[in-house]
């Protein structure tokens, strides 16, 4: 059995109020882990001289070929 199965099989067995508080914990680790994830990204843009102006333009460009 996997640690997935073995936690799921685990939550099957809480009471409603017990699974309310594992899935507001579940629901702060996601977001500590996007805050985490969106830190190093910004950390890797900003060392590669990357602005919000030069990805909207990668982004408006490849939308632009993407259509030929």
């Amino acid at each position: 059995m996997t640690t997935i199965d073995e936690i799921i099989a685990a939550a099957e067995r809480l009471t409603a109020a017990q699974f309310l508080r594992l899935r507001q914990r579940l629901d702060r680790l996601e977001k500590k882990r996007w805050d985490d994830e969106l830190s190093h990204m910004d950390r890797k843009m900003k060392q590669a001289g990357l602005t919000d102006e030069n990805i909207d333009q990668m982004v408006a460009r490849r939308r632009r070929e993407s259509r030929r």
